[in-house]
This record gives C-alpha cells, sequence and structure tokens, in this order.
C-alpha cells in the first residue's frame, strides 16, 4: 500500500503565518506528499519534507522555481500533478488535459473547493485548500492489487 497525502493552497506567507498543525498529524504515517500549488513559501515545502517525500508544481501565488506539471508512477496507475489554473473548476477541461497525458489520475487545485470526480477511466481529485474557514486536505491510498480507478481509497479530511 502507498499512502499519500494530497495537499494544495497552503499560501504560507509571512502574513499569513504557518502550515496547520493537523497536516503534520493526519500526514504523519504518508509515503509520499503531493503539494497541487500556490505554496507561496519553499519553508512549506522543507516542513512537509521532513514527513515524507514531496512533489510540488508551481500555482500562479509561486514566485520560486517549480515545474507546471509533474508525472509520477504509483504502483499501475500514472499520476499527473498540475495546479489547474486556467480550467481548475471545468472537469471536462480537467479531463482532457490529463488525457493528453494518458493520466490514471489527475490532481489540481487552485478553487479552494475540496472535489472528487471519475470521468470514464480517469479520477479527478483537488484536495481543496489548505488554508482558512474550510481548510481541507486528502489521503490517496493505492494497493498493489488495485487494478481499477474505482479501487483506490481516497479520503478528504477537514482541518
Amino acid at each position: 500500500m502507498v499512502k499519500i497525502g494530497i495537499i494544495s493552497d497552503t499560501h504560507v506567507s509571512e502574513k499569513r503565518g504557518k502550515l496547520n498543525e493537523k497536516i503534520f498529524e493526519y500526514f504523519q504515517d504518508v509515503d509520499l506528499i503531493f503539494h497541487a500549488g500556490d505554496i507561496t513559501s519553499p519553508k512549506v515545502l522543507d516542513e512537509l519534507s521532513t514527513i515524507a517525500p514531496i512533489t510540488a508544481v508551481k500555482g500562479n501565488n509561486d514566485k520560486f522555481e517549480l515545474e507546471n506539471t509533474e508525472f509520477i508512477s504509483v504502483n499501475s496507475f500514472q499520476i499527473l500533478l498540475n495546479h489547474g489554473t486556467n480550467f481548475s473548476a471545468n472537469f471536462d477541461q480537467l479531463y482532457e488535459f490529463g488525457k493528453k497525458y494518458n493520466a490514471d489520475i489527475l490532481i489540481t487545485g487552485h478553487t479552494h473547493k475540496s472535489h472528487m470526480e471519475i470521468i470514464d477511466d480517469m479520477l479527478l481529485i483537488n484536495p481543496g485548500s489548505a488554508r482558512g474557514t474550510n481548510a481541507s486536505i486528502a489521503i490517496l491510498n493505492i494497493d498493489e492489487k488495485d487494478k481499477l480507478i474505482t479501487d483506490i481509497d481516497i479520503d478528504f479530511i477537514n482541518l
């Protein structure tokens, strides 16, 4: 089993304080962390990397060097990570974007609203924003025996 912590839109800065401590509690036993952008401070990546290896992409508010898109293989699934700024709320466009990369799972952020949807055989995930009154993160569990997207377990956690 590979347990992945998914987070987005942390928006940590000198004025906006630090990461919610509950994130460290919920992510304590994850194998990987994926951050879907709008990190705003590299210290967020440093802090999260003390828990598990992290893969992060650039969001529209990030002013430091990151790739816009990352592609990660986990067991038999191809996962595409992107902030999704131009089409975050349009799930058909998200699907078409993921399809270009032959992704099984597309993880995006930007909307600050958690969402999960399966279109054809692609799982679309937005963990929501890790800041604010409706803060949320997600945990994705991929077992070696999972062969279909519908076999994958995902939990959304309100902070």
